[in-house]
């Protein structure tokens, strides 16, 4: 079998002319260098122009506070910052009070006392007691600090001393706490332990009881 071979068509070729070559463009070395400039320029340019938006909207709604959703129908009625000042200067009235910090966390009200330092436990036992009645006359305890099923509630924690120096015997520390899901509060003396013959062996005043195996047995 004959396989027939199509012949291109093709001008025959004049006396001393030379055939003429297809001319096959390729990219030059300008374009390319230009098309990197461009795709980086891309690169660049969008995350900066991400991230400015979020800058720009940050700074127009600086006055507004984050909230979420995580007290959502919680914490009503809310304590206002009218409030805390208020409950800061009638604190500060009491005799023996030399000063008074509040802070409002997410969900915790924070008060912090410090008493003359020259007073005894007795009295500042008795201090603490007439903050908690400070607090309730201000912000009631059962509506701003107890839960009511699965309402959930302020926590208070009140931090009363005469001063602060751990190496100091004669410190005094009281921290009273009510959460919102306790029914009353719990008043703790933290400046002094719970086990003093553990605290003295923590501090180096005992010698550490000896293992059976230090002793031979």
């Amino acid at each position: 079998m004959n396989i027939l071979k199509k012949k291109e068509n093709k001008a025959p070729l004049k006396e001393n002319e030379a055939p003429v070559k297809e001319n096959k463009k390729s990219p030059k070395k300008g374009d390319k260098q230009l098309i990197l400039l461009t795709v980086g320029i891309l690169l660049i340019v969008i995350p900066l122009t991400v991230f400015g938006g979020i800058l720009l909207h940050s700074a127009l709604t600086n006055h507004s506070p984050v909230t979420g959703d995580r007290f959502k129908g919680d914490l009503d009625p809310a304590i206002k910052k009218n409030d805390i000042s208020e409950l800061e200067k009638e604190i500060k009235t009491i005799d023996g009070i030399e000063d008074c910090k509040i802070v409002l966390t997410t969900a915790q009200l924070r008060i912090n006392v410090d008493t003359k330092d020259d007073l005894s436990l007795e009295t500042i036992q008795e201090l603490t007691e007439k903050v908690y009645e400070k607090v309730n006359t201000k912000l009631p305890i059962n509506s701003y600090f107890t839960s009511l099923g699965n309402k959930k509630m302020y926590d208070l924690a009140i931090n009363i001393y005469n001063f602060i120096d751990a190496e100091n015997e004669n410190m005094i520390y009281i921290i009273a706490t009510k959460n919102s899901k306790m029914p009353e509060k719990k008043v703790q003396l933290v400046s002094e332990p719970l086990n003093e013959e553990l605290a003295k062996e923590l501090r180096g005043e005992l010698e550490p009881t000896p293992t059976p195996t230090e002793t031979g047995e």
